[in-house]
């Protein structure tokens, strides 16, 4: 028996539907799982000139640090794609559900860390907060901090220190986490515990616990650029 047009069609709208539909960003075959604990999942995704994930959700709130920053094409699931472009160490957040898929546009490799929070994290809200202080005598070896946003459960900074800068002394009651943008070294020193060094390459993540008072110094040649994660 011969089925009528509309049926037809109907059918096969609802089998492109399914075939279309999102994948768990675990599965996203570019990513690359680098830190897991009970707060937080962090990755790396890279994507080289014209790549394209596929169409996936984050089912956990999301936060997302662009390290080389670039063009790109962010088709939100039963959207039309929209072109973005993002400059080195931009963060985006999202809420528990964003399905997306992106494509790389520009002419060098793409490269976000992303952090999938275990929990919810609440409402954001967005802060134009910063400081800017110096070493003493000196008016360009200098900290730049910028507080980004916070939400119920963390906040979240954007940090530059110039080569040979050195942090107030301050203390961490929660945990923290830092997502290196740039290479660096940092030299630690830990109230109690003595002095460590902390050399990241772009890209990679530290995951800090609670309880510690530190100053930190920039030891390498060049600008050291990070994200700080909060705990509050």
């Amino acid at each position: 028996m011969r089925r009528p047009a509309a049926v037809l069609l109907f059918f096969g709208a609802l089998c492109m539907g399914q075939a279309s539909a999102p994948i768990p960003n675990s599965d996203v075959p570019q990513r690359k799982e680098i830190l897991r604990n009970h707060r937080v999942t962090a990755s790396t995704v890279e994507l080289a000139p014209n790549e394209s994930t596929p169409m996936h959700q984050h089912d956990h709130d999301v936060l997302s640090v662009f390290i080389n920053g670039g063009e790109f094409q962010n088709t939100v699931f039963g959207h039309r794609a929209e072109t973005e472009k993002l400059g080195i160490g931009e963060v985006r957040f999202r809420a528990a559900g964003y399905a997306h898929a992106i494509k790389n546009l520009g002419a060098k490799p793409l490269r976000v860390v992303t952090v999938d929070f275990t929990d919810p994290q609440g409402k954001v809200e967005l802060l134009a907060t910063s400081s800017h202080y110096c070493n003493p005598g000196s008016t360009t070896v200098c900290v730049d901090e910028k507080n980004l946003f916070c939400t119920a459960k963390v906040c979240v900074e954007d940090v530059t220190m110039a080569p040979g800068a050195i942090t107030t002394k301050h203390s961490h009651p929660t945990d923290h986490m830092l997502v290196a943008v740039s290479d660096y070294e940092l030299t630690d020193e830990i109230e109690g515990k003595g002095t460590t060094v902390r050399s990241h390459t772009s890209g990679e993540v530290e995951y800090l616990t609670a309880g510690i008072s530190h100053r930190l110094t920039n030891t390498g040649h060049n600008a050291a650029h990070f994200t700080v994660i909060l705990w509050r």
